[in-house]
């Protein structure tokens, strides 16, 4: 039988090492963790711990909406290969939609509960009434656990919420923003959209705030909602810039990035007009390479896609609570200095 120090010795790591590698626990490093991992696998390794629930495997169902994004579509891929890179006894069902419609993320939850008989729920949830009112319903009266990721309902029954605080997001693009400008000129807010999704409105709280408390001569135009189109992203960015000479700034909220992107090559004031966004993806990172985007505000989708899993399978095993219900994921900052060049 393989033991875990044996598995240490043909890594070159320590027991303890080994052991936080194999039961998801923090002070490891994400690579050596992953190089561990592998090594288990092709030792034939199964943790004692984990013999009692190989012999169930749990059902976890994850519901994201917004699923044409970028930064989704990392999100999903993440928790499709959550039970190969984490080796717990868990079987990953995935639901995602494209827009932000209440009634069809209600109807992809009652799927997952009803026909796919899930023991537990990692959610994106949409902000409505009633997503927490349902999320209250299966955790209480059909007793499955419920996760938040990337955007939350802070009054609902869940166990825990994973993501970023999107209003410290754009309070720090504010700030970015504001020394980019000098503290002068015009700004405009472009939304992804109107209602449905915390992210935008938030974000845009946060901005709003910080230009107010801190760049009183900065101009905040009206903000503008593209509705998830990038077309209509493209025109409200050309209509700015023929309309206002004195735009000097652009944040974009969620969705959006390349009509901005479009509008600012074909009227010729990219690099001139200050562009930040939000999600470190590789398109968007490809627009600060191309001198059209100034900087990036990310929000560590590792994470995101992969506590939510943890947390649940640790309560579902252990009936073991996390220690905090609210982590919050880092506000980490992309530009032109700090990151890789395109291979």
């Amino acid at each position: 039988m393989v033991t875990m120090q044996q598995i240490a010795d043909a890594c070159g790591v320590s027991r303890g090492t080994v052991d936080r590698a194999l039961h998801n626990k923090p002070g490891i490093r994400p690579e050596v963790a992953d190089r561990v991992r592998e090594k288990a696998r092709d030792m034939g390794y199964i943790s004692s711990r984990l013999m009692p629930s190989l012999l169930n495997t749990w059902k976890i169902g994850v519901v994201l909406h917004s699923a044409a994004s970028d930064f989704v579509k990392e999100l999903a891929h993440l928790f499709e290969q959550f039970p190969n890179s984490s080796l717990l006894p868990v079987k990953i069902i995935l639901r995602t939609m494209d827009g932000v419609d209440i009634q069809h993320q209600l109807a992809l939850i009652d799927e997952l509960v009803e026909i796919e008989h899930i023991d537990a729920l990692a959610l994106m949830p949409l902000a409505n009434s009633l997503i927490r009112e349902k999320i209250n319903q299966i955790s209480e009266k059909n007793g499955i656990p419920v996760v938040t990721l990337n955007t939350d309902i802070g009054d609902a029954n869940r166990l825990a919420y994973i993501g970023p605080d999107d209003i410290a997001a754009g309070r720090s693009a504010a700030a970015l923003m504001g020394m980019l400008t000098g503290g002068r000129g015009h700004i405009l807010p472009i939304l992804g959209q109107q209602s449905g999704h915390y992210a935008d409105s938030q974000r845009l709280t946060g901005f709003l705030e910080e230009m107010s408390a801190n760049y009183p001569d900065i101009e905040i135009l009206h903000p503008e909602c593209c509705f998830l189109d990038g077309e209509l992203a493209k025109r409200i960015t050309c209509r700015a810039i023929q309309a206002d000479p004195e735009l000097n700034g652009i944040f974009v909220s969620s969705m959006g990035r390349r009509g901005v992107a479009k509008a600012l090559q074909e009227t010729g004031t990219a690099g001139k007009i200050h562009v930040i966004i939000h999600d470190i993806t590789p398109s968007n990172l490809s627009l600060v390479r191309q001198g059209i985007v100034d900087f990036v505000i990310g929000q560590d989708i590792e994470t995101q896609g992969t506590r939510p899993i943890q947390i649940l399978y640790e309560y579902l095993s252990n009936h073991q609570m996390p220690e905090q219900r609210i982590q919050l994921t880092d506000i980490s900052i992309k530009f032109r200095c700090n990151i890789p060049s395109e291979a």
